[in-house]
């Protein structure tokens, strides 16, 4: 997920008849939010990048099996540095992760953009003064989600994917 010094505009209620004052700020700075979650459990594994490029992001997919313990299933969407990835880590991390595509144009089958949307609309219509304190206040939402495991399934647990993972566990 990026985020950054650009406005987020979200809904925002106001009295009847009143056009409702968000406030606007565009600039270009921005970082980059990889976050890994387990459907079943809830836990979540969050890492803040400066850009979202094979240099960082293949350290990041290199170390989820010492997190996550081995087997595990990365869901990507069809993004280039994710093909990339998958490309260059298939063989190294063969039998530790397997690295899923989703469908183009399908985001709502990847549980963590639920996540994402949850966190963007947490930190909506707001100024941030510059990057940093725009990160602590990202930080203080993602708290709330560390603490309660059972939100984050709420989230992400799509019916679907535990069906799915609970046949592949039973098969294997």
């Amino acid at each position: 997920m990026r985020y950054g010094l650009i406005i987020n505009p979200w809904r925002n209620w106001g009295p009847v008849g009143e056009r409702v004052a968000i406030p606007k700020q565009m600039e270009f700075e921005w970082s980059y939010l990889w976050a890994e979650v387990e459907p079943l459990t809830g836990e979540i594994n969050i890492w803040l990048l400066p850009e979202m490029n094979k240099e960082y992001l293949k350290p990041v997919v290199e170390r989820m099996s010492e997190y996550w313990g081995e087997k595990v299933g990365l869901v990507l969407d069809n993004s280039s540095v994710h093909k990339s990835i998958s490309k260059s880590l298939s063989k190294s991390l063969s039998g530790k992760i397997s690295f899923k595509f989703l469908p183009a144009y399908s985001p709502e089958l990847n549980p963590v953009e639920r996540f994402f949307e949850e966190l963007r609309r947490r930190i909506a219509n707001r100024i941030f003064n510059n990057l940093s304190e725009l990160e602590e206040s990202l930080l203080a939402v993602l708290e709330e989600y560390f603490a309660d495991k059972e939100k984050v399934r709420r989230l992400c647990g799509y019916s679907w994917i535990i069906e799915q993972i609970h046949s592949q566990v039973s098969e294997s």
